[in-house]
């Protein structure tokens, strides 16, 4: 082989390495990557698909001086591709906490040490990289007081 056509096989295969990599490690808006099993996906903000049946149970801690305790669950998102989710919890327009779920299969959340007699809303979205879902959000009240 002479060296000029070993430079060609290995300039092109740096290229696919390039282009492989590009594709996994860094993709763009509308790049194509697949997961184990499953068909090609396009990544978009517009087709990360939300969780669905997002819903709170509150109630008071059993120890006093923890209050009001809130359980979040949802069916996870259709987006295999998916990492994971964000849950914001807000009272009003206050932005209380941000808390990530991982791995995408994971369904609830325990949240404590809320006031009691408080009405929080929680919105939750799924992500992959800097792609996230629409929200879904659930409003619930604390009961109150917790003594």
């Amino acid at each position: 082989m002479t060296v000029a056509r070993a430079a060609r096989r290995l300039g092109a295969l740096a290229v696919a390495i390039v282009a492989v990599s590009a594709t996994v490690l860094a993709p763009t808006a509308g790049a194509s990557f697949s997961d184990a099993g499953s068909a090609a996906h396009t990544i978009s903000s517009a087709t990360v698909e939300p969780a669905s049946n997002l819903s709170v149970t509150t109630r008071c801690s059993s120890l006093i001086a923890l209050g009001a305790e809130a359980d979040l669950s949802w069916t996870e998102t259709p987006s295999t591709f998916a990492e994971g989710y964000t849950v914001e919890r807000w009272r009003g327009s206050t932005l209380e906490s941000t808390t990530t779920v991982t791995p995408r299969t994971t369904t609830t959340l325990a949240e404590t040490g809320l006031d009691a007699g408080t009405s929080y809303t929680w919105t939750l979205r799924a992500y992959v990289t800097s792609w996230t879902s629409p929200e879904v959000s659930v409003t619930a009240s604390t009961p109150g007081p917790c003594l």
